[in-house]
């Protein structure tokens, strides 16, 4: 059972209960109309936000900000621990695509994901209330994958899967920048709130997996249609997070200059394109290593259990990052990443035996959380607080976008060729991230030096 069968519910009857303890208050709200005076001019959703900041719950523990971003967490990741494993898979069997023809679906959205990631950052930092651009993208990811899995033919599926893709990419970014203000603000830090919201990753690759292997892959677009209308709903119950307030106020241009200008800087480039490389080192796993599994003869059911293993060691680390961010810099965490990636993918290159893929999913922890949160925690330590936005956008737009997208491009391309032996090419990405983090470690130490001259 997906796990947003369950969110979904208790949101209507936390919903449903508070609007009744209220019934005496009414909704002043006009229609929410679409005020359109230029390409990526905020939407006029009134309505919507003051809907929003009337169910709210008054539980203790709720009327924190952390436990309801953890919520939104879960929802969107019990989508995404199906959509890993089995989506690929899915567009194979259920609709014959070939391998070129999913990685080039998989990688449009990443592809472009450059190009319209920092713009609609940098709209969405345009909101006085940060919550309101979190329902917009989940409700048009929702209406969109729920049309891409109605679609048949490359084109078709092409098309509507850029359009949903686009939207939910748009989501994470502004997520885990609330998940780290709020981490700052209440009792539950980053970690916890991450990793809390990982272990919906896990149930959906171990239940999920489990299903697919009773009922076949055709439970896949409900479930994952299911995780976006849970982050739908959840959405409504975050608290207000308002922007902040700017002595000089900052158009869209303005906000997305400033974000970009970031990169002119030696060591926040080394920073970013180094761990963007490392993060699409994970391209070739993503979209076929479901497949290469399969091929291998590795069961169904065992495919999603190695998928949850990866998020579990991911989950831990997190869980104990309070502690360990107190004796390791992000610098050393995206090193750490980048040396975990060579051995793991050179290692999945060598088809290795069923037993010895347990350890090498162990390494998820740091090929991926490791150098994940290392470039986060650099981001938001230097980039200023009205771009954190666009400052993450561009990270991601680089790390899950254009380098992912060429990466899941190229993975199409390899596993036709040579299989899993495409994985060689992922450890030299990795590789090459780790080179780009000593640069701006070294660059880091420069500037200490000449600081301390001055």
């Amino acid at each position: 059972m997906p796990l947003s069968l369950i969110v979904v519910p208790i949101a209507r009857v936390l919903i449903w209960q508070n609007l009744r303890a209220r019934s005496g208050a009414r909704l002043q709200a006009g229609a929410g109309w679409f005020r359109v005076r230029g390409l990526l001019e905020p939407f006029d959703l009134r309505g919507l936000a003051l809907l929003s900041s009337r169910v709210m719950i008054n539980a203790p523990l709720t009327s924190l900000p952390a436990p309801r971003v953890t919520l939104v967490l879960m929802a969107l990741f019990s989508g995404f621990g199906m959509a890993l494993p089995f989506l690929a898979p899915w567009m194979a069997h259920a609709r014959g695509l070939s391998g070129v023809e999913i990685g080039a679906i998989l990688a449009s959205a990443q592809l472009m994901r450059i190009a319209v990631g920092p713009g609609l950052a940098a709209w969405a930092d345009g909101f006085a209330d940060r919550r309101t651009p979190v329902l917009i993208f989940s409700f048009a990811a929702l209406v969109g994958f729920s049309v891409f899995f109605l679609m048949h033919g490359f084109w078709a599926m092409f098309v509507v899967y850029f359009l949903a893709a686009s939207a939910s990419a748009a989501i994470m970014p502004l997520m885990e920048s609330m998940a780290l203000r709020a981490g700052r603000s209440g009792p539950m830090p980053y970690g916890v709130i991450r990793g809390v919201g990982s272990t919906a990753f896990i149930a959906a690759n171990v239940v999920g997996g489990l299903v697919v292997a009773s009922y076949g892959l055709g439970i896949a677009p409900w479930w994952i249609v299911a995780g976006y209308a849970a982050a739908v709903v959840t959405t409504l119950l975050l608290l207000p997070d308002p922007a902040p307030v700017l002595t000089e106020p900052m158009g869209v241009r303005e906000r997305l200059g400033k974000g970009l200008s970031l990169m002119r800087g030696k060591r926040f480039f080394y920073v970013v394109v180094g761990a963007g490389l490392i993060q699409c080192s994970h391209g070739f796993y993503y979209a076929f290593g479901s497949v290469v599994w399969d091929q291998q003869g590795v069961p169904a059911g065992l495919i999603g259990f190695l998928w949850a293993i990866g998020v579990a060691a991911e989950v831990t680390f997190l869980f104990f990052l309070v502690r360990i961010e107190k004796r390791v810099a992000p610098e050393t965490l995206l090193l750490l990443g980048a040396a975990a990636g060579v051995l793991r993918w050179t290692a999945l290159a060598l088809a290795p035996p069923i037993w010895a893929l347990w350890p090498l999913q162990l390494l998820h922890a740091a090929t991926f959380a490791a150098a994940h949160v290392g470039a986060l925690r650099i981001i938001h330590r230097e980039a200023p607080e009205a771009v954190t936005g666009v400052a993450q956008t561009i990270y991601a737009a680089l790390a899950s976008g254009l380098f992912l997208g060429l990466s899941t491009l190229g993975a199409g391309v390899l596993y036709d060729l040579v299989g899993g032996m495409g994985y060689g090419v992922m450890a030299l990405l990795a590789a090459g991230g780790g080179f780009l983090i000593y640069l701006a470690s070294k660059e880091a130490r420069i500037g200490a030096g000449t600081a301390r001259i001055m």
